[in-house]
């Protein structure tokens, strides 16, 4: 499930049992550069196309954007449709997550079979009411072994963490880790507060190293959840790997007690200049942002900002925390769970190189 073309390089340097150096190296190409040159309708056509994972995001972002530069304001249904594509599609990335990519890491059997299924039956729900059943049922049999109503009570919560034999409950567990510093998070932003970087998204080494206020942050479940009383306590404790963990959770469980937020929670976009907007959209692994601007029918200009390039900058989340690594233990395993607890949407490799 990784996008077409790139991807990361991490590499670790070990020097007497400790990691003392970090390089992050993205071959990830700039993939929204090929719409320039498109028509609005052809952009729109193809950025769900370029991207393999979050399509149906990129292509939420690309009509917000476009319909903004053009001056066309969504209507109430629109921006609800919209909503939902960009909050369905992280529902089945989070799902994919922890029922897929997390449990062999954590030396469990995954559950293929069963995420097939689920995913099946949230792709056929007609309704936001029938998705978040679905989505219950899935949590209830498979990640919470409760109903994720009673889960989000913190009242049972410690106990199910530490006793509960469910899915989600023992990945937690799985997540031990060196105690870290709390995370450096960007904050919950509309579309236009990003138009004072609006100069700076243009230029392609802005999108390849964004920055918040002149430093890296993490987005992504961690960024929306990280005050909610099931979250806060791990972030204190120095827990970052299970408290992005159970950001997930939290969010699946919310979703499926129908607690989905007003949909320009999700979507919005704001006018920078004439024929140019911005949107700004909210996808599974955090904040998405593209900026297009159009000339005589013509994309002439479009750029944009992905959650990995946020979480992957150099001086980002993921080498801060991998500097506390502890290489006498299973540093190259460590390094793995700290990668897929940021979730890039390219593939990886982590590379120890051990100058003892």
């Amino acid at each position: 499930m990784n996008e077409v073309g790139g991807g990361l390089t991490l590499r670790l340097r070990v020097r007497r049992g400790t990691v003392d150096g970090v390089e992050i190296v993205s071959t990830r190409p700039q993939a929204a550069a090929m719409l320039a040159g498109k028509t609005p309708e052809q952009a729109v056509r193809l950025a769900p196309l370029l991207f393999s994972l979050c399509g149906g995001a990129q292509g939420v972002a690309a009509q917000a954007a476009l319909s903004a530069a053009q001056s066309k304001e969504p209507d109430a249904r629109q921006l609800a449709d919209w909503a939902a594509t960009v909050r369905r599609e992280a529902a089945a990335e989070h799902l994919w997550h922890l029922m897929l990519a997390w449990p062999p890491l954590c030396r469990m059997d995954n559950l293929e079979r069963e995420y097939a299924d689920g995913r099946r039956r949230l792709q056929h729900a007609e309704s936001d009411d029938e998705h978040a059943a679905v989505l219950a049922d899935i949590l209830n049999t498979h990640l919470l072994g409760m109903p994720p109503g009673d889960w989000l009570h913190p009242g049972q919560w410690s106990a199910w963490r530490d006793d509960s034999s469910a899915l989600g409950a023992r990945l937690l567990r799985c997540a031990d880790e060196t105690a870290g510093a709390p995370p450096v998070l960007l904050p919950h932003t509309t579309a236009a507060d990003w138009l004072p970087l609006e100069q700076q998204i243009r230029t392609r080494a802005y999108c390849a190293a964004p920055t918040w206020q002149g430093e890296p942050r993490e987005t992504g479940a961690l960024a929306r959840q990280h005050e909610h009383p099931l979250v806060s306590p791990l972030l204190a404790a120095g827990r970052n790997i299970e408290a992005r963990l159970a950001a997930r959770l939290v969010e699946l469980s919310q979703w499926a007690c129908g607690e989905t937020g007003a949909a320009c929670d999700w979507v919005d976009a704001a006018r920078c200049g004439d024929d140019a907007a911005l949107a700004r959209v909210e996808t599974a692994r955090g904040v998405l942002l593209h900026r297009v601007r159009i000339e005589h029918g013509l994309i002439s200009e479009y750029a944009a900002v992905a959650p990995t390039e946020w979480n992957f900058h150099p001086q980002g989340a993921y080498a801060r925390e991998a500097m506390l690594i502890n290489a006498a233990d299973d540093a190259e395993h460590k390094a793995r769970m700290l990668v897929l607890s940021l979730d890039p949407c390219v593939g990886y490799e982590v590379v120890l190189e051990r100058a003892d």
